[in-house]
């Protein structure tokens, strides 16, 4: 069932893939994406370092948006899952977004990943020691 859950997202027109990732950023599903597992973990630790950032504020944030190698990239944070869209523009977003509603509603009912990313869970805030952050999102964070 998570495959006919992804799919539905896949479907949508302008998105190139799914997948889903741990808490930790490591990739639990993938969906028709032909990026190499480093690539696709470097984005899940990117959208994770954002989400710890807001939790170290006290802040809580469930949706993350940003731009990777000129693909738009739309980030759900739910239950110790991240499920990440990777988009040719952020123009489908509306539609985009009714369907990674349902999706991740009947995803976070799927007892394979709940498991697997309940193995994985752990602080927020520690995959801040994880990878490196750009200049550019240093200057970005440091206004939050």
């Amino acid at each position: 069932m998570i495959d006919r859950w992804l799919s539905e997202i896949t479907n949508v027109p302008g998105v190139k893939g799914v997948f889903i990732a741990s808490g930790r950023g490591v990739i639990l599903q993938n969906d028709k994406l032909k990026i190499s597992k480093k690539d696709l973990e470097d984005i899940a630790l990117r959208a994770l370092r954002i989400s710890a950032l807001f939790t170290e504020k006290d802040e809580n944030v469930s949706e993350i948006e940003f731009f990777w190698k000129k693909l738009f990239i739309l980030c759900r944070i739910s239950n110790n899952i991240l499920l990440v869209t990777l988009c040719q523009s952020p123009k489908i977003l509306p539609l985009l977004r009714i369907t990674i509603n349902v999706s991740l509603s009947h995803l976070l009912q799927e007892k394979k990943i709940i498991k697997m990313a309940r193995n994985h869970a752990t602080d927020k805030t520690l995959v801040l020691r994880k990878g490196k952050f750009e200049e550019d999102e240093l200057n970005l964070l440091a206004n939050l």
